[in-house]
């Protein structure tokens, strides 16, 4: 039973679903794996790395005006991605005018461990790890 359960996707409601779907392509290698047209307008994308998916839905930003993507007081909170090396990807993300929060160095709690968080397009709190492994 346990090999047959996997996660699918994760699910983003987005306003602008063409540029979410530029960043994740450019920064992390998704690809576009299906679209579904909506019966009520407009189109729902699903976007591939590996064996996870990205989900980009459309909402309105009339509907949603002053609000971003971001931490919630009970769900959503961060998405994270393994790296080789934090500096080079800081690097193409400064060089686009996205601006990183400080590293944090987490050697005491998980020896060669090193984290960066910051914000996708529509504000979504994103982390960058360099050095994770699981416990044996």
């Amino acid at each position: 039973m346990a090999n047959s359960i996997a996660i699918n996707h994760l699910a983003l409601n987005c306003w602008n679903l063409a540029e979410q779907e530029a960043f994740y392509t450019k920064y992390f290698g998704f690809k576009r794996a299906r679209t579904l047209k909506r019966k009520t307008g407009g189109e729902i994308i699903l976007l591939k790395l590996g064996s996870v998916r990205l989900e980009l839905f459309p909402t309105e930003r009339d509907k949603t005006a002053g609000m971003q993507g971001g931490e919630q007081p009970i769900g959503f909170k961060h998405l994270a991605f393994d790296v080789p090396k934090l500096e080079p990807f800081l690097e193409r993300l400064k060089a686009d005018g996205i601006e990183p929060e400080p590293i944090i160095e987490l050697g005491e709690l998980l020896p060669g461990c090193r984290i960066v968080f910051f914000r996708d397009p529509e504000g979504n709190i994103l982390e960058l790890m360099e050095g994770y492994s699981d416990e044996e």
